[in-house]
């Protein structure tokens, strides 16, 4: 996966590794690479521009040595399109993961994030978890919502605790794009040249 900021030390990049890791298939190696300049977290459509370049960097980097597939670290998919113009394996977007596979289970997909800045979220993850199970819950009431997904990937593992107390389906992106990627390679699938042109770099 590439990570696409500069705000979480290596002790978090590995928590976040041990997560992926353990619901991985059996088979599937998970690695993590981080930009080295860019933003601390991407709050913004800014952060994400400036996110880019070292996004792309990576990704070429990640085909290069040999990855069957890579994660773009972000529910906001910063610099997906572009990546997948530039590499011929699969690029996958947390966000179009979550969407993809909550569309088969709601009929109203609904995008909730707690009003928390991404590098606060787990400083309190009780009270992040209750923030996000509480706008689920209202959601739910008014009937805007049936289906749901969790806008940050600060919040990985934060979607299975909700859906086991609340019986709803709420995807968080970790789950999601690694089991994206992994059916992607299993089928071996890769993005379309007519939707994503090949850019020669």
């Amino acid at each position: 996966m590439v990570i696409p900021i500069t705000g979480l030390d290596d002790a978090a990049i590995e928590q976040r590794l041990h997560y992926l890791r353990e619901i991985a298939d059996l088979g599937t190696q998970v690695d993590a690479v981080h930009v080295e300049v860019g933003p601390p977290a991407i709050e913004s459509e800014a952060d994400a521009v400036l996110a880019g370049p070292e996004i792309l960097r990576l990704v070429k980097e990640a085909e290069a040595e040999g990855c069957d597939a890579t994660i773009i670290w972000c529910g906001g998919d910063p610099a997906l399109a572009a990546a997948r113009e530039i590499v011929d394996i699969p690029v996958i977007g947390p966000g179009e993961s979550m969407k993809t596979i909550a569309s088969v289970l709601g009929k109203k997909v609904l995008r909730v994030t707690p009003d928390i800045p991404v590098l606060e979220m787990r400083k309190d993850l009780e009270a992040t978890i209750s923030a996000v199970r509480d706008r689920v819950e209202e959601r739910v009431e008014r009937g805007e919502g049936d289906s749901f997904i969790l806008g940050c990937l600060a919040l990985w593992g934060v979607g299975r605790v909700i859906r086991e107390e609340t019986g709803l389906p709420v995807l968080d992106g970790a789950e999601a794009s690694l089991k994206m990627a992994e059916l992607a390679v299993k089928l071996g699938l890769r993005h379309s040249r007519y939707a994503y042109p090949k850019k020669q770099t």
